[in-house]
């Protein structure tokens, strides 16, 4: 396998090359290959996201008055009931890296009382303030800056398969910790349990959207939950995502065991 993920972590613009190279990530199911990188690259996640494609998702939206775009996590509308029985409760959610507008839309219709708050890159954080603009959404604030964040409270803090692709993602965990109310949730975030040269983390390619070039964090599960429980969180549960069926035979035992997990966390 050695071969293989040096193979696959290949970077290339040859055509010919590229369809090689998937093929062979189809034929093996390989989704991530080591790196030697210490950092992640700049802009290292394009978004393809645009005004004219979140209008389409509030059109369909109102048409069918349910999720349109994906969501690694489809089952959190019914986390939040359990977690806030009373639906008069007002509470206040932060859903960073939120990149679509019908998971506020969605939310809004099951929580009378919630108040939104999402940020994201530049260019989706202004197209959400259109959107709000345009149609006049309530309960709803887009954080420009990261320094935002901080102004407010937050009952429940959702990363949504996000915070492997943020590079200063300690300083925005150390925010989320300092501005939780009670629950912050992880959802299809990668861990390994193996203890390699006390490393908090590796970066990865991620090979199933060649060409692109995508590289995220994998962490160390004892480490990352250490931030936390040194600050008296505790593990409500952790479970492996449901929508996610990642393959990770091509690491072998080298991080000991790597699992695609759902993580709510409370203090």
């Amino acid at each position: 396998m050695r071969f293989l993920n040096k193979f696959l972590a290949y970077q290339t613009n040859n055509f010919i090359i590229l369809k090689i190279l998937k093929k062979i990530r189809k034929i093996f199911n390989i989704y991530f290959v080591p790196t030697n990188i210490q950092k992640l690259p700049k802009d290292n996640y394009a978004t393809s996201s645009h005004f004219d494609y979140q209008e389409e998702i509030v059109k369909k939206f109102n048409k069918t008055n349910n999720l349109v775009s994906f969501n690694t996590c489809p089952k959190i509308v019914q986390m939040l009931k359990m977690l806030f029985l009373d639906e008069n409760l007002k509470f206040n959610l932060l859903d960073f890296g939120g990149e679509n507008i019908d998971f506020y839309l969605y939310l809004k219709k099951k929580f009378r009382n919630i108040n939104y708050f999402v940020h994201n890159k530049k260019e989706i954080n202004q197209d959400f303030l259109k959107l709000k603009e345009k149609y006049k959404f309530k309960n709803i604030t887009v954080l420009e800056n990261i320094n935002d964040i901080s102004n407010n409270k937050y009952d429940f803090i959702c990363f949504g398969s996000v915070i492997q692709y943020v590079e200063n993602y300690e300083q925005i965990l150390s925010i989320a910790i300092k501005t939780s109310k009670k629950y912050i949730f992880f959802s299809a975030t990668h861990f390994f349990s193996k203890i390699i040269n006390k490393k908090k983390r590796i970066i990865v390619r991620q090979v199933n959207f060649l060409p692109s070039e995508i590289y995220c964090y994998f962490f160390n599960f004892n480490d990352f939950l250490e931030i936390f429980t040194k600050n008296k969180f505790y593990i409500v549960f952790n479970e492996k995502n449901i929508v996610g069926n990642i393959n990770y035979n091509n690491f072998g035992s080298s991080l000991g065991n790597i699992s695609y997990t759902d993580l709510l966390l409370s203090q």
